[in-house]
């Protein structure tokens, strides 16, 4: 049998998650989801516009920033490019979460240094158990290479 749960976060810090999408529904539904799932490791910062994304980044510490694609003014591959151009933040892992896009938009944000892709189409559980592992491997790894640069 195949195990569909996530990996746990041994540290006692829970793994801070900025997410960044325009409908605050949505955000209110991957919050929900993904505490049913990690049960208190995350801490998940909202914010509806990539504008307000950058600026928090600016002020404060994340793990992993998760972003729609499709949003007004600022896209989630062009919040992708600013965050990889960031001094402070470049290194952060991003992942897509969106319903809107397809294989081209997926194939541009991992070109464009997006560590996943993840489509929200389907079950929202099971979209939120993909997006929840994604965050503990890709904050587990970053911890790990933060740990080798010391």
């Amino acid at each position: 049998m195949i195990n569909n749960s996530p990996p746990r976060h041994t540290d006692s810090m829970p793994i801070r998650v900025l997410h960044v999408d325009d409908e605050p529904a949505q955000l209110e539904i991957t919050r929900v989801f993904v505490k049913r799932v990690v049960k208190g490791d995350f801490d998940i910062v909202s914010v509806v516009s990539a504008e307000e994304a950058l600026e928090k980044l600016e002020t404060e510490e994340f793990d992993v920033v998760v972003s729609d694609y499709k949003m007004p003014g600022m896209d989630g591959i062009e919040l992708l490019d600013a965050v990889r151009k960031g001094d402070k933040y470049a290194d952060t892992p991003f992942i897509i979460f969106t319903g809107k896009g397809g294989a081209e938009v997926a194939k541009e944000a991992l070109k464009k240094g997006a560590e996943r892709y993840i489509t929200k189409i389907g079950n929202p559980l099971t979209q939120c158990r993909a997006l929840t592992r994604a965050i503990y491997e890709l904050a587990l790894e970053k911890k790990k290479k933060g740990k080798e640069k010391e």
